[in-house]
């Protein structure tokens, strides 16, 4: 298998022709077709569907739109509920001493409801990943939800500051989901030229829940009072889970009972018997395609050593049909007993999609798969960007209200209109990224001579959103330090600055991971999460103290070094990502 040194070895023409996991024939050759009268061409250009969808319709590849709109809806219902409930608590920290008089805290006390949370929102997916991989999405996705419900419920009738503090770790909990599982079941639906709009239209909806809570929590608080807080956000939760049962069908599908296992070598092609013309599989010929070894072929020699590598059984095979034994007609078992492959697919129906309970096994295994994530480059580079924009959004969210409190704004309960930048940013960031990000990956595959889709290629989308989100950081520490009349709206601008990016630099992340590593996607989310919990945790730990002895303008120029860090960290990706890919190519296919 390539390694490192290898990937860097290629030429350029070399790493052009290449196809390690990630890279997919998008574009079929051009085909001539004649005209009736036999005077004329046309050129024709048609794009491949990938993943390769089977005929069973339980798959989700072939779910039917309404389907499919369903799912994405209420899993993008329960991404928005969950950052709702996250950030309707910031800007009603200031309604507590008043709601309870007798338990006095300081707002760096209170400040932990959100820091508490959000950790939790991050590390509970170390547990939650690795069981939805054993028992499946739906399963998870409806744990989750109802969590949320119910530890919500409960946050409505406690009235101290440890029992509050309690419930919004559990709501963290209930909340982990939503940004690791609920990517996964949006990869597994969509085929790779449809993602980029949909992961944009899920990051659009995690976003525009912290703005949507952090406009009305203050609202909600200063006129029902804080209890109110929780009681609205208990009813979202339910709805969520609601829609969960009805229309969340479980997304993972096995594809793989007749692909071949993975093989780090391949024979020669001279000893394929009968002698006839065998393929040249190498890394610069082997799509990135789930192959199966057609029948003709026999092996009866040795192994070569090469650099090339089939994908795990994940997908089926190019002319057959691959189903779980429970999906089977008693005719496709005893079919596939006899070696026969005209299965009979039974019609996928609604009591169908509503069932739940399997298992997958390696337990030991699933529980660790994520942390070998951490040897592919773009976890790292991915979870640091999107860590550094939720941090900036949690500080500001939280510091933004407490400032507008003060003179000279005194916007009282009003603090929560901060968030209108923010919402326009996400309308904007969401619109741009729906538009352009599909659109870039097809374009550029028909430019290529094979008509290949990298996963790279919509990267570049997000450079002005990540020195959008730099620096709105600075302007928002500018003019949090030298408040006047009108600094009101260097505010709002700021805070959409940095909405804009946290609603386009991880919908581009999600769909690369997704393309680049297909099953470990997931996995990789979890890395991510967990940076994404603990940036903001320490980040709103020591803000308070930060500010009050140097002012805005250092604390947030500090961030702003530090965003700028990350953002620079794409360079490399852009430059050589492809290369990275072949580099660690053995990790990807030796750990789907």
């Amino acid at each position: 298998m390539p390694g490192w040194k290898y990937a860097f070895s290629l030429n350029r023409e070399a790493v052009k022709a290449a196809t390690p996991p990630g890279t997919v024939r998008l574009v079929e050759p051009t085909a001539t077709i004649p005209e009736e009268d036999g005077t004329a061409a046309q050129n024709v250009e048609r794009f491949s569907k990938y993943p390769l969808p089977t005929p069973d319709p339980a798959d989700p590849l072939n779910w039917a739109p309404w389907r499919k709109l369903a799912c994405i809806s209420s899993v993008s219902l329960y991404a928005f509920v969950s950052n709702f409930i996250s950030a309707c608590i910031a800007p009603a920290l200031p309604v507590w001493n008043l709601e309870f008089p007798e338990d006095q805290r300081k707002i760096e006390e209170l400040m932990q409801f959100v820091a508490y949370n959000v950790l939790l929102l991050g590390f509970g997916n170390v547990f939650l990943v690795p069981v939805a991989n054993i028992f499946g999405r739906r399963a998870i996705v409806l744990v989750s939800t109802l969590i949320l419900f119910i530890s919500t419920a409960i946050g409505a009738t406690t009235s101290n500051f440890v029992g509050i503090l309690i419930v919004r770790c559990f709501q963290g909990l209930g909340s982990s989901a939503s940004e690791t599982v609920v990517p996964a079941v949006v990869g597994e639906m969509y085929f790779v030229h449809e993602r980029g709009r949909w992961m944009a239209f899920y990051t659009a909806a995690l976003a525009s829940g912290s703005v949507i809570g952090g406009i009305s929590g203050g609202y909600i608080a200063a006129r029902l009072g804080w209890f109110q807080v929780f009681w609205v956000s208990a009813v979202l939760a339910g709805l969520a889970f609601l829609c969960a049962v009805l229309f969340v069908p479980e997304t993972i599908y096995e594809r793989g009972a007749h692909c071949l296992p993975i093989q780090r070598n391949l024979p020669r092609p001279s000893r394929y018997w009968p002698r006839t013309p065998a393929p040249y599989l190498s890394l610069v010929t082997l799509p990135s395609m789930h192959m199966t070894l057609p029948s003709r072929f026999r092996y009866t020699g040795e192994l070569d050593p090469t650099y090339t590598w089939y994908q795990p059984s994940s997908s089926g095979d190019l002319s057959s049909t691959a189903l779980t034994p429970a999906r089977m007609s008693k005719h496709a078992r005893s079919s596939r007993a006899t070696g026969l492959t005209n299965f009979t697919h039974h019609p996928y129906t609604f009591a169908d999609s509503l069932k739940f309970g399997m298992y997958r096994g390696r337990i030991k295994y699933q529980f660790m798969k994520p942390w070998y994530t951490l040897r592919l480059p773009a976890t790292w580079i991915a979870m640091l960007q999107y860590g550094g924009l939720v941090g900036a959004v949690a500080v500001i969210s939280t510091i933004g209200p407490q400032l507008l409190i003060l003179p000279p704004y005194n916007w009282g309960a009003d603090t929560g209109l901060l968030f209108i930048g923010a919402l326009i940013g996400i309308v904007l960031g969401a619109i741009t990224t729906a538009l352009l990000a599909d659109r870039r990956l097809k374009a550029f595959a028909k430019k290529q001579d094979h008509g290949y889709a990298e996963p790279e290629t919509r990267l570049p989308i997000m450079l002005p959103a990540l020195a959008l989100g730099t620096g709105g950081l600075l302007v928002f520490g500018f003019c949090a330090q030298y408040p006047g009349e009108y600094q009101w709206i260097g505010l709002e601008v700021a805070y959409g600055m940095v909405a804009f990016a946290l609603t386009q630099v991880p919908s581009l992340w999600f769909s690369y991971l997704i393309d680049a590593y297909d099953q470990l996607a997931s996995d990789c989310f979890v890395m991510i999460c967990i940076l994404r919990g603990a940036v903001p945790f320490i980040w709103l730990l020591f803000v308070i103290q930060w500010i009050e002895r140097d002012g805005y303008l250092i604390p947030f120029g500090g961030f702003t070094v530090i965003m700028g860090v990350f953002s620079l960290l794409i360079v490399p990706i852009l430059w050589a990502g492809k290369r990275m890919r072949i580099a660690t190519a053995r990790y990807v296919v030796g750990n789907q």
